[in-house]
């Protein structure tokens, strides 16, 4: 039947798009869709940088996914004759007893990571850009690297229409029901569509009219990014040859990352907290302007760090995480729906995840042991 597939995502942000991929090789009727555009930027995807990290200092469960992963984040690299991963290697900086630094070293010791120890003087000798306080001690990793995140997407989803898959963007599912054995997928539009196996990785969207079972373990949150640019002489000091991607702990727990310029629309370092500035959000209130406290709040902050860049952000623009109670992902089957499986929150850590995750989604749709053990990240151990 026309309207009948093996496969149907929900959602194509970097998860729903790595989700396509996959399954596109192992099965050949699978269909995407998504309420917008490929290239929207209205979900927790956008924008042209992510860190790709294995001493996580999180922690170890992550590693089997992680190390699924960085595998086929070079296969896809590979794919697409374009370079989509920069080697720009990680520090992870904080005083000693930090999370950062010591769940870094812990997952480093236990995935036999090559990973590297830093005392102040060396952070300042290897890494002049920035300025740490004596004390501060590092994890260095010089696997991690920066992710091209916006263009690999976009290839995830290329590879999957070149293995068969089909698309339909701008429309927005609005329900899922069982059907025989089957999922029925209705669209905003009226279209439907009958699935054996569908895969929900709607963001922050996935408990409105999807998979309301989860509702009360989602919190969509609004979160600031700033791009910061080197000031007049200093540009080589922050070009992704000399500036790692990095995690930065301060003595309030407060958690930084930043990705120095990979592309060539996104110019400047991408500066953010992991873990404060967060506003609980509708997913679908667009567009809103940072608040100017959380400007002044990381301007101060980056201009101690970096004296040199730039005073005031020259950009800064608003993206979703997806919270879970315990900052942890959630992944697994629908206890409702039929053939039913998705992914979210990824908490605002899971970009990386992206391949791992979907190949064993695909895996599991299709019947087949998956990939990678999902197990950890069951919603049942909320129960």
């Amino acid at each position: 039947m026309k309207n009948t597939y093996d496969i149907i995502v929900v959602g194509l942000g970097v998860m729903g798009a790595a989700t396509l991929w996959r399954a596109a090789s192992k099965c050949s009727r699978v269909l995407g869709v998504d309420a917008y555009g490929p290239t929207h930027s209205y979900g927790s995807s956008q924008g042209s940088s992510r860190i790709f990290r294995r001493a996580y200092w999180e922690g170890d469960n992550y590693l089997q996914l992680l190390n699924h992963a960085d595998l086929l984040w070079n296969e896809l690299e590979q794919t697409s004759q374009q370079q989509l991963l920069f080697r720009t290697g990680g520090i992870f900086i904080g005083p000693q007893s930090s999370r950062v630094v010591a769940g870094s070293i812990r997952t480093a010791v236990q995935g036999a990571i090559e990973h590297e120890l830093w005392d102040w003087s060396k952070i300042t000798n290897r890494s002049p850009a920035f300025n740490i306080k004596r004390g501060a001690q590092a994890v260095y990793e010089p696997g991690a690297y920066a992710i091209a995140a916006c263009d690999a997407r976009l290839e995830m989803l290329n590879e999957a229409v070149k293995h068969g898959a089909s698309t339909d963007f701008g429309h927005r599912v609005v329900h899922l029901e069982n059907d025989g054995s089957d999922v029925r997928v209705t669209t905003n539009g009226g279209r439907s569509y009958l699935a054996r196996s569908v895969i929900v990785t709607a963001g922050p969207w996935i408990a409105d009219n999807l998979l309301p079972e989860l509702k009360q373990l989602l919190e969509p949150r609004r979160v600031p990014i700033y791009w910061f640019t080197p000031k007049v002489g200093f540009e080589k000091l922050f070009a992704a040859e000399h500036f790692p991607v990095f995690l930065y702990e301060r003595e309030d727990g407060a958690l930084l990352y930043g990705v120095p310029s990979i592309t060539g629309n996104e110019t400047g370092v991408k500066i953010g907290f992991h873990n404060r500035q967060h506003t609980p959000a509708s997913p679908d209130c667009k567009a809103i302007p940072v608040q100017q406290r959380y400007v002044t709040e990381i301007t101060s902050i980056v201009e101690s760090l970096f004296p040199a860049l730039e005073r005031s952000p020259t950009k800064a623009a608003n993206c979703f995480y997806t919270m879970s109670p315990d900052e942890s992902f959630l992944i697994g089957k629908s206890k409702i729906l039929e053939s039913t499986y998705f992914a979210s929150a990824c908490s605002g850590h899971g970009f990386k995840f992206a391949p791992a995750i979907g190949d064993a989604l695909a895996d599991l749709s299709t019947g087949q042991p998956a990939s990678s053990s999902l197990s950890e990240f069951s919603a049942n151990r909320f129960d």
